[in-house]
């Protein structure tokens, strides 16, 4: 039988499994980088290939899933995901690697969207509560990966078979989304919101994903190159660098978790709020304290925390606000979060290794404080409308 516990439970475990393979790639850029004969740079493109497929798959997800329901839409990603990212460990040339990518980040973002619908869309009154109670397991997905990976590299010198791990945990995922999962379906699907405004003049659905833009950039930036920066500015070791990655996905995790509780006593404009004040400390910590390894990782260990509630809240206040196109509009927003993971993570890399390490850190400040203004204008925005 069908039943919303169910529903949740599946939805946690896929986004486990999803933590997994997206913040592996981090600590597997090196091996990654020898498959291909390829420089770190060149392999930092990775990101761009895994989010241009998310951003494809983005576009059109959103509407598949008001018609047809997550079900479908989310069976097909876990395969097409699961199928590129094998692609991804075996690929012995560049261009191979990134189709591979591609492929990867257009299931991806079909997951994505299908989940955070569902939850959204199955617990509708306590919508923030329940993105940011699936997103906590992202987060427990996204410490497991760079921990087993710190293990794996120490023990085989290669973090690849915790990809593997990730490809087996969510394939086997997929008798039970068909047996068990709720897979519901909106009546009518509009294109405008109350004040009818229309849906993509809506200045609110941009603000948001702009927010995005800059959240899911930061967010895979600080993840994947937060292992190579600590080597470059601390000289640790490549294995206690992931366990550091581990740690910043484990507060964000920790984040997310708190985002889950404080959703159903905080408005979620309170918590947002909170959470990009944070974030901008943080940030701003993180860029202060280059080669001063204690205040680094208090800097990460910060930044993590305020960083999790940020992407399910942002989600659930778009939902709540566009809920008889729901679909269509998450689907924007997560579109343009896409854009940001294409282009914020390489452009890190870049700064990285032509200007420094300091200067690449001094990004995350920049683009927290972008968050943080666009969520003060969309406040304005929406007590306007």
């Amino acid at each position: 039988m069908r039943t919303s516990r169910a529903t949740i439970i599946l939805s946690c475990i896929v986004f486990i499994a999803l933590g997994i393979l997206t913040a592996t790639i981090g600590p597997i850029l090196p091996d990654l980088a020898k498959n291909t004969l390829s420089t770190l740079e060149a392999v930092g493109s990775i990101f761009t290939a895994i989010f241009l497929g998310a951003f494809l798959a983005q576009i059109g997800a959103g509407t598949l899933t008001d018609k047809y329901g997550p079900r479908p839409v989310l069976i097909a990603g876990i395969v097409i995901m699961s199928a590129g990212m094998l692609g991804v460990t075996f690929s012995n040339s560049l261009p191979l690697m990134l189709a591979s990518g591609l492929l990867a980040g257009l299931g991806h973002g079909a997951v994505d969207i299908s989940v955070n619908l569902l939850a959204a869309r199955v617990f509708q009154d306590r919508s923030t509560a329940a993105v940011n109670l699936v997103n906590f397991f992202f987060g427990v997905g996204a410490v497991i990966g760079p921990a087993l990976s710190s293990f794996t590299i120490n023990r085989w010198n290669t973090g690849i078979p915790v990809i593997w791990i990730g490809i087996g945990t969510v394939m086997l995922c997929i008798p039970f989304i068909t047996a068990f999962l709720l897979s519901p379906t909106i009546k009518t699907v509009k294109t405008s919101v109350s004040n009818n405004v229309s849906f993509y003049r809506s200045p609110l659905l941009w603000i948001a994903g702009v927010i995005l833009f800059l959240y899911v950039g930061s967010e895979n930036g600080m993840g994947g190159w937060t292992g190579t920066y600590l080597q470059q500015s601390t000289a640790i070791s490549a294995d206690r660098a992931a366990l550091i990655v581990s740690g910043f996905w484990m507060t964000l995790t920790l984040g997310r978790l708190l985002g889950a509780y404080l959703g159903t006593r905080w408005t979620s404009d309170r918590l947002m709020l909170v959470s990009l004040i944070g974030s901008v400390a943080g940030g701003t910590m993180l860029a202060v304290t280059t080669g001063n390894l204690t205040l680094t990782i208090a800097a990460v260990l910060i930044t993590g925390l305020f960083f999790g509630p940020i992407y399910p809240t942002t989600f659930s206040i778009s939902a709540s606000l566009f809920k008889e196109s729901s679909g269509k509009a998450a689907g924007m927003i997560v579109a343009l979060a896409s854009l940001g993971g294409m282009f914020l993570p390489p452009l890190q890399g870049v700064v990285l290794t032509r200007f420094g390490n300091q200067s690449s850190v001094l990004l995350i400040a920049l683009y927290a404080t972008g968050m943080l203004v666009a969520n003060v204008v969309r406040g304005r925005v929406g007590k306007q409308q």
